[in-house]
């Protein structure tokens, strides 16, 4: 193994961006213990959620130290005038300068549909955002037509020629490399500029995995996991992301035109479970399959 994929993956180890819920920040009380400071934390903001919830956790992790990215779901939002409140107290009240944007599931609450009309209102420049992060689907969305998210995407990086704050791309998880390889080759057909964050699984059981994964209904990841799901005593054995972050350092370093630079851990099989895991495994000496990354 080379020293340049030693480097990358101790750079993706050591960059990381980790996601919460409000209900799993609730239970802890507090995050001092589990993830490092230097590491920001995104909070979902999911169809069950409130915009108080959502503002009053944020708050509590930017007063603990933490760089706070919360989510902005188009199609919660029931107005213009709600928008500004919500994005106003994140700046203002919360200390937020970093937020995603993203369509959102369940049902349309008002007139927004999409990121794309929330970037337009230019709210978040008159806030002083400095770093917006939007949607990514590497395997498709079952949801969206393909060349919806292609126009979604054109959209994205013209919007971003025009405006204040840095834009980014955060994925859906997946579970090869292989997904990201084949869609960054397809956004580079769009002419895509964005900067890639890829989301990848903490450890947690494949049942759990197959789980979330059909529930996104990601056809790619869906059919992997089946694979190794036949054995059916596989179910509840922790699968870790070892090798997919291995993989992907690898292919940062075949392709150096990548735009991939982050990757953001979906805590699936806990939050305290990805905590654990990366205290142990981001060192110098990290192993994958058990053998040193050397």
């Amino acid at each position: 193994m080379t020293n340049n994929i030693i480097e990358n993956v101790l750079n993706l180890l050591s960059s990381y961006s980790i996601e919460t819920t409000t209900n799993v920040y609730a239970k802890y009380g507090t995050f001092s213990d589990l993830v490092p400071k230097i590491n920001n934390v995104y909070v979902t903001y999911l169809p069950d959620d409130n915009m108080n919830k959502v503002t009053e956790t944020a708050k509590k992790l930017t007063i603990e130290g933490y760089t706070v990215i919360p989510h902005l779901p188009a199609r919660t939002i029931e107005n213009k005038e709600q928008l500004e409140r919500y994005i106003k107290v994140l700046s203002e009240e919360c200390g937020c300068s970093k937020i995603l944007v993203i369509g959102g599931g369940g049902k349309q609450a008002g007139e927004i549909t999409s990121s794309i009309e929330i970037l337009e209102t230019d709210l978040l420049s008159k806030y002083n955002f400095k770093e917006v992060g939007l949607a990514g689907h590497p395997e498709g969305n079952p949801d969206i037509k393909q060349k919806d998210l292609d126009r979604a995407i054109i959209e994205k990086n013209n919007f971003s020629k025009k405006t204040d704050f840095k834009m980014y791309l955060a994925t859906q998880f997946f579970f090869e490399a292989k997904s990201l390889k084949n869609w960054e080759i397809h956004l580079k057909s769009l002419n895509n500029n964005l900067e890639i964050h890829a989301g990848i699984p903490g450890p947690a059981t494949l049942k759990t995995l197959l789980s979330y994964a059909h529930s996104c209904g990601i056809g790619n990841s869906i059919r992997f996991l089946s694979k190794q799901a036949l054995n059916i005593t596989k179910l509840a054995t922790t699968r870790s992301p070892d090798k997919l972050i291995f993989d992907l350092a690898n292919y940062q370093v075949e392709n150096p035109e990548t735009k991939l630079k982050k990757i953001h851990f979906y805590a699936f099989g806990g939050i305290k479970k990805t905590s654990d895991w990366l205290k142990t495994t981001n060192k110098p000496d990290l192993r994958y399959n058990n053998q040193k990354f050397e």
